[in-house]
């Protein structure tokens, strides 16, 4: 598979796409392309057996897209752990070069890494690692802009594109923080929300919350 389809599948997989429908235009946001190169990939994907499309409502990994998702994602995440680990990148500049790596690193190399780096449970974002704990990760976790109005919540991953770990860094969000979501207003894309260690109240744009997960405490 070519490295273009595998980024794809990646990324369907982290905005959700496992369980969930994801709009082509999150897609395309997260590509920096047009809604309509992602259609056209859609297309070739859902004729390969990687993933389901509905037109207006997104696409969907099969589970045989699931499965290669999986074992591309933990290539990605084990280099990330790496390349801060041992060669001393921030967390904010790994995503690219990880990005690079992965498409290039045999199921032997990745098993190599992985016990040389002593079988790390999540990378710098978050992430869980082994296929076993991506599965219960997914399973555990809801987008902050799911959770429920008044409840505490943990900080489990962020997705790991440097803009947007730069944009929740700024507002003092970070793995393992406790939130409470306060309010929503759509209108004006804003969440409110109550930080469990500061106890100050933050606002950040709804849509780039999605992209933040949590953990039920």
């Amino acid at each position: 598979m070519s490295p273009t389809k595998e980024d794809y599948l990646k990324i369907l997989f982290e905005l959700g796409g496992r369980t969930e429908q994801v709009p082509n235009k999150e897609i395309a946001n997260r590509l920096s392309i047009s809604p309509p190169t992602v259609t056209e990939m859609m297309n070739s994907l859902v004729k390969a057996g990687w993933v389901v499309y509905t037109p207006y409502k997104g696409s969907k990994l099969t589970q045989e897209g699931t499965d290669y998702a999986k074992k591309l994602i933990r290539k990605h995440r084990l280099w990330e752990v790496f390349l801060v680990k041992h060669l001393g990148f921030n967390i904010n500049e790994v995503h690219p070069e990880a990005e690079l790596l992965e498409h290039s690193t045999s199921a032997e190399l990745a098993d190599r890494l992985e016990a040389y780096l002593e079988f790390p449970e999540y990378c710098p974002h978050g992430g869980a690692i082994s296929t076993e704990l991506m599965e219960e990760q997914e399973v555990s976790t809801v987008h902050l802009t799911e959770a429920v109005l008044g409840e505490p919540v943990r900080i489990s991953r962020i997705v790991d594109e440097d803009k947007l770990l730069q944009y929740f860094e700024n507002h003092d969000l970070r793995i393992g923080d406790r939130v409470t979501v306060t309010g929503r207003d759509s209108g004006l894309d804003l969440l409110t929300l109550n930080h469990g260690t500061t106890d100050k109240e933050i606002q950040i744009s709804q849509t780039i919350a999605q992209y933040l997960f949590v953990e039920h405490i």
